[in-house]
């Protein structure tokens, strides 16, 4: 070590073989602690077409701290303790995120405890200077899946519309029903992936980015944030109008370009807007100085000590990794017998194991399924779906709602709502279409002796039975039948299946 160096060091802070000790230890440990959060997340990201814009959002965050660099090195650090607070709470949902199987969690706690760390060893002043690159890591993380899916569906809907209206203004007769464009010779259906969601997203990280480095007045950037979200609906919807017009654009080299157009076509509207902005309502010359320009500090630097603080941030991680390695791992608990035992019997009903398509099966992630149709002459046929989870995980292996799924393969949700079979046995309710087959859809959760309705107490309770029992495991249960020969008449038939078959559920399904 150079002496120039370490008179450096000794001058801001109290340099010692213990903080260099502790210093390296402590990013050790967080390394190990969030190995399988970041690597997951960055195979996540290189996999995913909707979010790997991620991964170029570290090198900016990295970027931002090295044109502060100056500034950080003339500020004097003040450590504090509620550093350490801030870590702790970053760890616990870390631990909370493991319990729920909820993967947005134990990455978004990642950079809570990175902005406690910053705040234990520097104290408020550096975590001024470095919140903004710490919430831009934040947009790197794929939302929840059960935002990602009530906001799908929505936008599937205003994108079909809107491209439908383009297409019609351009002279093309066109129908639209649900997320389907019809145009006689073909149909265009809007599934999941061209919703929108996947240049929402990008463009608003763009547009954040953009705006830190171009624009400073608060409401300037709300006004260009809050004008990229329609723009982005707009410009996608383009796209699928102009799929209609030209089939070449629906697959191959040319899909994908058309989507690349989409972001060079957003940041040119954003630099223009914003320019027009600046023209309007110039910023006064003392706003635009301070962009440019940091006070240092002139006062001699004071000496710290980091040593307790790093070696309790060291302890706090120490302590963090085996309860998270607890939490990440709950026994598996086998059914109480194999659905191969299941009757296939249930009152005037006769049913039959149905063939499943290994590539959904595998999607699942299932430990256990049950796939039959029941029919009865008298009323028509039930399809029973029973996926069983003996540990439920976070990369995929998890009871999700069905909603998500049938939305993504085509289906137009036309109403849902919870339907009471009886007072102690509700479900949810769905009531979809397509191509002009409605279908009824009945589903619940079955956790750990719970009947629940709600995705949201299904996580809660995982996360608390998981705390106190190391139990995870849970099932859903999904009935599902034609609305023949009219609705009410198909609600009753899975209400009355629904009823007989609640009580053989409970032979199987560990309580």
């Amino acid at each position: 070590m150079s002496t120039t160096f370490k008179k450096y060091l000794t001058s801001k802070f109290n340099f010692s073989l213990v903080t260099l000790i502790a210093g390296l230890g402590l990013v050790a440990g967080l390394l190990y602690l969030y190995w399988p959060v970041l690597t997951r997340l960055i195979v996540s990201l290189a996999e995913s077409e909707d979010y790997s814009y991620g991964l170029l959002i570290p090198l900016i965050s990295g970027y931002i701290v090295y044109r502060k660099w100056p500034q950080i090195r003339a500020q004097a650090g003040q450590p504090s303790w509620i550093g350490l607070a801030v870590m702790a709470l970053g760890i616990s949902l870390y631990i909370l995120g493991e319990l729920a199987a909820e993967l947005y969690t134990t990455r978004f706690s990642f950079v809570i405890v990175l902005s406690g760390l910053v705040l234990l060893v520097g104290g408020w002043r550096f975590l001024r200077l470095l919140a903004f690159p710490l919430i831009l890591l934040v947009l790197m993380l794929p939302l929840p899946e059960l935002i990602t899916y009530k906001l799908t569906l929505p936008l599937q809907l205003i994108s079909s519309r809107l491209a439908t209206w383009f297409l019609q203004i351009s002279g093309v007769p066109v129908f639209q029903q649900g997320n389907i464009i019809d145009l006689g010779y073909k149909q265009l259906q809007v599934v999941h992936a061209c919703s929108g969601l996947r240049y929402i997203l990008p463009i608003l990280a763009l547009g954040i980015i953009f705006c830190y480095f171009y624009q400073r007045r608060l409401w300037k950037v709300v006004v260009l944030l809050a004008s990229l979200v329609p723009l982005a609906i707009v410009a996608n919807a383009l796209r699928v109008a102009a799929m209609g017009l030209y089939p070449a654009l629906i697959e191959g080299f040319w899909h994908g370009f058309s989507g690349w157009l989409i972001f060079i076509f957003c940041l040119e509207i954003i630099a223009l807007f914003n320019w027009l902005l600046n023209y309007l309502w110039p910023s006064p010359p003392s706003a635009l100085a301070v962009l440019g320009t940091f006070v240092k500090n002139p006062q001699a630097y004071p000496q710290l000590n980091l040593n307790l603080y790093l070696l309790g941030g060291l302890a706090l991680v120490l302590l963090a990794i085996p309860l998270t390695q607890r939490a990440a791992i709950a026994p598996p608990v086998a059914l109480k017998q194999s659905f191969a035992h299941f009757p296939m019997q249930l009152g005037s009903w006769q049913g039959h194991h149905t063939y499943v398509d290994p590539a959904e099966l595998k999607a699942t992630k299932s430990h256990a399924h049950l796939s039959a149709d029941f029919i009865n002459p008298d009323h028509g046929q039930v399809n029973l779906w029973i996926a069983y989870y003996e540990t439920q995980k976070k990369a995929g292996g998890f009871v999700h709602s069905p909603k998500g799924c049938l939305t993504a393969s085509g289906w137009r949700l036309l109403k849902s709502g919870i339907y009471e079979i009886t007072p102690e046995l509700p479900v949810n309710y769905l009531l979809v279409e397509k191509m002009g087959t409605k279908l009824i859809v009945f589903y619940w959760y079955m956790q750990r002796g719970r009947w629940l309705t709600s995705e949201y107490l299904n996580k809660f309770y995982m996360a608390y039975d998981g705390f106190l029992h190391r139990r995870t495991d849970g099932a859903l249960i999904r009935l599902s039948t034609i609305a023949h020969p009219d609705l009410k008449a198909g609600e009753e038939r899975l209400a009355s299946f629904a009823q007989l078959l609640a009580p053989e559920l409970h032979k199987f399904i560990p309580d």
